[in-house]
C-alpha cells in the first residue's frame, strides 16, 4: 500500500501498476489505522484492468471468485 485516501487505499502492483482499492473493497475500513498501514503488502485480486488506476478489491469474498474464475479457466 503506498498511501491511503478518504475514499479507499491507493496501491501499486509488483509490475509497478497503480492500483485503486475502494473502501468498500478494505475488509479493515473503517476500523483500521490506515495511514500506519502504508508499505504493508496487501493480498488482492483486480476487479477492473480497463480503468487507471486499476481497481481492485482485499474482500476474502472477491479473493474467492477470482480464485473459483481462475480454476475454471484452468480447466
Amino acid at each position: 500500500m503506498v498511501a491511503a485516501r478518504p475514499w479507499g487505499l491507493d496501491v501499486v502492483l509488483p509490475d509497478g501498476t497503480a492500483g485503486l482499492i475502494d473502501s468498500a473493497k478494505d475488509p479493515n475500513w473503517p476500523d483500521g489505522d490506515q495511514e500506519a498501514a502504508v508499505g504493508t503488502v496487501i493480498r488482492a485480486v483486480v476487479l477492473d484492468d480497463e480503468r487507471d488506476p486499476v481497481r481492485m478489491s482485499a474482500l476474502d469474498s472477491d479473493r474467492a471468485i477470482a480464485g473459483s474464475i481462475r480454476e475454471a479457466a484452468e480447466g
